[in-house]
């Protein structure tokens, strides 16, 4: 075999291990912090597949439900088991050019969601926390049997020295037995910086 096709056919051989080393990954879900890399940071939506970056935290069940871009997450608790911290329940974290974007502005946060088809919840709260420098409490929405867009907005504090990691979190509320949501998309929108 002369060089030209030795070294050819290694090429090409290489190549083709690249492709097939690729391949898992070509279909797998997007998983991690949520970024606003892509956009201008005037409105940073969550939906479709980026959903999945919702994780379940605690004693939750999380589904991501359809195909392509008309996926919708399925967060599905019982009564009890998660505990008042929201990184502690089902939640997203946001990364650090997100932090950096939102601090010190007025943050509009709106959630569209509605009550799973099996075990329905009525309500639904949703917490926006900075960790060690603040949060926004837990929110309250009383939902309709369709997809409604629910808002809340929150003064997100200036990042002290020792910065936490800033998160979202939303699950439904779950007075007995288990409830459960279903989300279309989440947006986060800053509005514009607040005074003190």
């Amino acid at each position: 075999m002369n060089d030209r096709v030795f070294f050819s056919s290694a090429l090409l051989l290489a190549m083709l291990l690249v492709l097939l080393a690729l391949q898992p990954a070509a279909g797998a879900l997007p998983s991690g912090s949520v970024s606003g890399g892509d956009t201008d940071y005037t409105e940073v939506t969550v939906d479709g597949r980026d959903l999945n970056r919702i994780v379940a935290g605690g004693e939750s069940r999380i589904t991501l439900i359809g195909d392509g871009n008309d996926r919708v997450l399925r967060i599905e608790t019982e009564a009890g088991v998660l505990s008042e911290d929201p990184i502690k329940g089902p939640h997203f974290r946001l990364a650090a050019d997100l932090e950096a974007v939102f601090e010190r502005q007025t943050l509009e946060i709106t959630v569209r969601a509605k009550p799973s088809a099996r075990y329905g919840a009525q309500e639904f709260i949703a917490n926006y926390t900075t960790g060690k420098d603040g949060e926004s409490g837990w929110t309250r929405f009383d939902m309709v049997p369709r997809f409604a867009d629910y808002a809340f907005t929150y003064r997100v504090p200036r990042r002290g020295s020792d910065h936490g990691v800033d998160y979202l979190a939303i699950r439904p509320v779950t007075p007995e037995k288990r409830r459960a949501i279903e989300i279309e998309s989440i947006t986060l929108r800053p509005l514009g910086y607040w005074t003190d």
